[in-house]
């Protein structure tokens, strides 16, 4: 049954709210001139009179003065669009040649877009019921009682990450943050033959997210991960989806060299997988002669090493990995968990890129990836026993949840605040420590050890991430921890920067600069840092037609706030939250802040999870999980169930989803805060921490928004049109068979 609540004025209200924030124009007010469409019944006719009002002339009917042409209408013949007033649009109605005059409707979207149609969806019945059977839904994990429940009753259970994105508008939007929702989430795709790779530290993957079980996980879950039985001549199936990308990815993408002497290069993994002995895994990437023929000559990496194991990176049924590390377990369970992911049959992949005994944090993990994209196999898994290939390549996504910072920029200097210039000619504002203006004071100040980023000096690491994005790769990161305001090219504070005071007042930009874990970094204060800024299309300082590849992701609060601010309120406005970046830099925001994903600890910030299987070692845990860090895995996950039906997407088709199909938040809804484009650099506004400031511009926040794709579910509608005065009233219900 559809919610039968329709109300035109709100929806008036709305429309017309969210239409200003987008900047779109509205008829004028007034007599005075606009823009009208004027209308012929055919070419020659128009011609005539096209050439009458756009000169002066003595004829009746038509203006006589000049009269500005707006639109040609290139795409029909007999239409035009003309800067006139209403008095000289009612004289153009009596000349016989013309038809028809009417205002642009195609111009002034602000007051015409969506006013007469009227769009109604039922539930999403061509979604995919997640479990069949209503489960408990949580937004705040650090509600105790959400885990008080460990018997069979509880084996189902998901969070925010979900739910939140089911729709455009918060589930929680009329209770409170702690409330647990009872429902069936629902979803259009799953990401099914996506590739999925979480780069970041070690993670447990015996934790029984990963594992198929039978009990407690989706109706459709697959549960199996890529070298499956028929994959090749001595594959088997195991119960773990997951796979590592420096482990276990050469055998996929060569399998002839592995095939060709089985019982030195490949054995079975804990799960049943059949996989490369690690030793011959690590030499095919950084020796070309460890490959078959079709491989010499793609490129190496520069090696990895020997403590690159399956032990220590990603554990098994009975040993947990030897890096105490589990922020890879909580990041993949958000992308790919079977509860906790919304990919959950998607091709699981990782590798650790940031922990100990890692890949490379920016190089080699990179290039992994991308000769991953460039080489695999166009592999067809609904036709696996067959061995059968085709020409779509399934589609790749990267999720990231870590990033470069420094902590230099509150130790006293200069700053330069929407400078006139960058090359050193405009004198830097001298401050102290503990004395910066307000739009960087708190850089740092919730969350992030006042740590913040600046953009990183174009290198052989940025070129690694470049090449990476420009083969395909869907790349994804979190924005950061430091409530820092990220930028785009143009924005007033863009070019924002501050220097040491031993760089002096008059550094240019170009010189002003610091280093981060290594890395020189401009001193900038309101641009993307890295890997944020990964896949930019211009080299140095360059301010004009730059883009980033990197899909760049913020984080929403579970908490709401009011015009007031502070805490829970009857108004139940979203926010981000305080310590995550935000901008017109930051692509989307996803449900981060007491998130629920899986753990492999057992600690006093764990909670134990019911389900288990045979040969488990220990108990799974759960655990409530925040930061950007949540919010990218997040948005990976849901960007991938859209690659599903879109397998050619490249990353702008994305940012265009996002902007176009998933839509700005509206005001109403939403805590926007102050528009910045007026403010000072000591305007206090600048510390409001639930603000996105954004120039007035409200923040995209990712939902399963259709894409239009031929293959993708269709949610059944009702379309209304020219029907100003429609109102429903209760007892209202439309089905659909």
């Amino acid at each position: 049954m559809i919610d039968t609540s329709f109300n035109y004025e709100e929806y008036e209200k709305n429309r017309i709210e969210r239409h200003k924030v987008e900047g779109l124009r509205f008829v004028p007010d007034g007599s005075g001139p606009k823009v009208y469409c004027v209308v012929c019944a055919n070419e020659s006719d128009w011609n005539e009179i096209h050439d009458y009002i756009i000169n002066e002339n003595e004829i009746d009917g038509i203006p006589n003065r000049k009269i500005e042409c707006t639109n040609l209408k290139k795409t029909c013949n007999r239409i035009a669009s003309y800067m006139i007033s209403d008095a000289e649009a009612e004289q153009l109605k009596t000349h016989p040649k013309v038809i028809g005059v009417n205002i642009d409707e195609g111009y002034y979207e602000g007051t015409y877009k969506g006013r007469d149609t009227y769009l109604m969806s039922s539930p999403p019945s061509n979604k995919t019921p997640r479990y069949g059977v209503d489960v408990r839904i949580s937004r705040d994990n650090s509600q105790s009682g959400y885990y008080s429940g460990t018997s069979t009753g509880w084996l189902r259970k998901t969070a925010a990450q979900i739910h939140r994105h089911e729709n455009l508008v918060n589930a929680w939007k009329n209770t409170n943050d702690d409330d647990i929702i009872t429902d069936d989430p629902e979803q259009f795709g799953d990401g099914t033959d996506v590739d999925v790779i979480v780069c970041d530290e070690s993670g447990w993957y015996g934790h029984v997210e990963f594992v198929k079980t039978g009990t407690g996980e989706p109706t459709n879950f697959v549960g199996e991960n890529v070298l499956k039985s028929g994959f090749a001549a001595s594959a088997t199936t195991g119960l773990c989806g997951v796979l590592d990308c420096v482990l276990d990815l050469p055998y996929y993408l060569d399998p002839d060299f592995f095939e060709d002497s089985p019982g030195n290069r490949l054995e079975k993994r804990w799960d049943g997988t059949t996989v490369p002995v690690e030793s011959v895994a690590r030499a095919w990437w950084s020796d070309s002669s460890q490959r078959s023929v079709g491989f010499s000559t793609i490129g190496t990496t520069s090696g990895f090493s020997a403590s690159y194991t399956r032990e220590n990176c990603n554990g098994t049924d009975t040993v947990k990995p030897q890096n105490n590390s589990d922020h890879g377990t909580q990041c993949a369970g958000q992308v790919f968990g079977k509860n906790y992911g919304s990919a959950y049959n998607c091709n699981k992949w990782v590798i650790n890129g940031i922990g100990g005994s890692n890949a490379g944090i920016n190089g080699s993990q990179f290039d992994v990836q991308k000769l991953f994209h460039l080489y695999k196999p166009n592999w067809d898994r609904h036709s696996a026993i067959t061995g059968k290939q085709n020409d779509d390549k399934n589609p790749t996504t990267s999720s990231n949840s870590w990033g470069y910072r420094s902590s230099s920029i509150h130790s006293g200097g200069y700053y330069w605040y929407r400078p006139s210039a960058i090359d050193g000619t405009v004198t830097g504002v001298s401050y102290g420590s503990g004395s910066e203006p307000a739009f960087f004071d708190l850089l740092g100040a919730y969350g992030d050890g006042s740590r913040c980023k600046g953009e990183m000096i174009d290198s052989s690491v940025t070129a690694a991430g470049d090449e990476l994005a420009e083969a395909g790769v869907i790349f994804i990161a979190a924005a950061g921890n430091s409530n820092q305001t990220q930028t785009s090219p143009g924005d007033l504070d863009f070019d924002n920067y501050w220097s040491t005071s031993s760089q002096g007042d008059s550094v240019s930009l170009q010189s002003a600069t610091h280093f981060e874990f290594g890395l020189q970094c401009y001193n900038t204060i309101n641009r993307r840092g890295w890997p944020q800024s990964l896949g930019k299309t211009t080299s140095g300082l360059s301010t004009a037609g730059t883009e980033y590849a990197c899909i760049n992701i913020g984080a929403l609060d579970d908490q709401y706030v009011s015009t007031g601010l502070g805490g829970n309120t009857t108004d139940y406005k979203e926010k981000k939250v305080t310590y995550s970046d935000m901008g017109t830099g930051i692509d989307c925001y996803g449900a981060a802040d007491d998130t629920l994903t899986c753990d492999g600890r057992d600690s006093d910030l764990t909670y134990p999870h019911p389900e288990t299987y045979t040969g488990l070692g220990f108990v799974p845990y759960d655990v409530d999980f925040s930061g950007t860090s949540s919010a990218c895995p997040t948005c990976a996950g849901w960007i991938t169930t859209k690659l599903q039906y879109n397998r050619d997407w490249t990353w702008r088709d994305v940012k265009n989803w996002l902007n176009n199909n998933c839509g700005r938040q509206s005001p109403d809804r939403f805590y926007y805060g102050d528009n910045i484009t007026g403010f000072t650099s000591t305007t206090q506004a600048w510390e409001d921490m639930y603000s996105v400031h954004m120039y007035g511009q409200g923040p995209v926040v990712i939902w399963d928004a259709p894409t239009g794709s031929p293959s993708e579910p269709k949610k059944p509608e009702i379309r209304i049109t020219n029907s100003p005065n429609l109102k429903f009233s209760g007892g209202v219900e439309i089905k659909f068979s």
